[in-house]
């Protein structure tokens, strides 16, 4: 069975309906991936789970098994999400108090000023006008530019590498020289910041880190690397699947009007309801280990498949409906277990406030062309609509 599967050609909002088969007939399955690897595909929410907690899969991504499909390129010394422990405790060790809830909750204040910016220049704009190009991948990359301390007018030069990494038809030199335009244009940044410190992370690791040789300055530029990269795309693209599936179940939306204090529930739900890594993580199992009825062996891919994950009937009441209300299991969508995502709360601040704030002062928001004529970006690892006209 080839993976990925297409989504439905009606709805993108709608998962692949394979997902639904699977966790009902075979939970754990062979798949082949695009560049030709076996792998077990992972459907179901306790399997997935399971997968993420249990150390027996590793996310060394240089391990023969590991289904080559999900991550561009070599591992690079810093690239902590794609090693074990003890690698991946002490290079995670060394941001993990930038990354805290606390942490993000100071900085709502100033998202919260962002936020009102951009919509400020939404509402005396032109409509209608693209949500993603004016708002939604506006704010997710002014946060992480200033959290990280990289130049905000560079956003168009870097967002662009950052893009070619992550679609599947870019083509290998094209994802390489994306890569090398990157590397090159971080490792001057935190050459900069190391002469010259900054109160900021990257300025901070540089200051710090570098000059009393706990980190080397390779391994500082790759950890920046894999913030900007995740802090500018995914959360931009979770906004845009948030806001458009607010749009397209009127109830709901009315419902959040109605009641701001739903705004947390309501994240934590478009998390569930839309995944944006749609093609799920990868692991390699590094001894032999039963899955979900199966028996993986060891140096076999296993792919996790969050969003089947989050549509699961035995995790959750009438998983295809969006419940901004919803209570229970908390989504997979920033994993779990010592992988989870470093900035699962900040991208719950961000989401809260910059669809909160969309709701509370554009009550009339609605979609400027029907959702079916919508462009996707259905090839890409982050999923999202490429363009969300709107108008009020």
């Amino acid at each position: 069975m080839n993976f990925p599967f297409a989504r439905a050609a009606v709805s993108p909002l709608d998962l692949p309906s394979q997902y639904e088969d699977l966790r009902g007939a075979a939970p754990v399955t062979r798949v082949v991936t695009p560049t030709g690897d076996l792998a077990w595909l992972v459907t179901r929410y306790d399997d997935i789970r399971f997968a993420f907690s249990d150390l027996r899969f590793s996310s060394d991504m240089t391990h023969p098994g590991y289904p080559r499909f999900y991550v561009p390129g070599e591992r690079q010394p810093g690239a902590f999400v794609a090693m074990d422990p003890p690698e991946h405790t002490r290079y995670r060790r060394t941001i993990a108090s930038w990354f805290t809830s606390r942490a993000a909750e100071k900085l709502r204040s100033r998202i919260q000023e962002m936020v009102d910016g951009l919509v400020d220049d939404l509402l005396t704009g032109p409509r209608p006008v693209d949500l993603i190009a004016n708002f939604s991948s506006l704010l997710p990359a002014a946060v992480i530019c200033d959290f990280l301390g990289v130049p905000f007018p560079d956003r168009d030069r870097f967002g662009k590498w950052i893009l070619t990494l992550i679609e599947r038809d870019a083509t290998a030199e094209q994802q390489t020289k994306a890569f090398g335009n990157l590397f090159e244009y971080m490792y001057a940044l935190v050459a900069a910041k190391e002469a010259e410190p900054t109160d900021d992370l990257l300025g901070q690791l540089a200051g710090v880190q570098i000059r009393q040789g706990e980190l080397t300055r390779q391994e500082v530029v790759v950890i920046g690397l894999m913030l900007l990269a995740a802090g500018f795309d995914t959360t931009a693209s979770s906004i845009a699947l948030g806001v458009l599936s607010l749009l397209e179940n009127p109830s709901q939306l009315d419902r959040l009007r109605n009641d701001p204090s739903l705004i947390q529930s309501a994240v934590e739900e478009i998390f569930r309801y839309q995944n944006t890594l749609q093609f799920g993580i990868g692991r390699v199992a590094v001894e032999d280990v039963e899955l979900g009825g199966r028996l993986i062996r060891a140096g076999e891919g296993v792919i996790l498949l969050t969003p089947s994950g989050g549509r699961d009937e035995k995790a959750y009441a009438r998983p295809d409906e969006l419940d901004i209300g919803r209570q229970g299991l908390d989504p997979m969508t920033f994993g779990h277990g010592i992988h989870n995502c470093v900035g699962k709360f900040l991208a719950r601040v961000e989401l809260q406030v910059a669809i909160g704030t969309l709701v509370r002062r554009i009550p009339g928001l609605r979609l400027a062309v029907p959702a079916a004529e919508l462009p996707y970006r259905d090839n890409s690892l982050v999923f999202s609509p490429r363009e969300l006209p709107v108008t009020w």
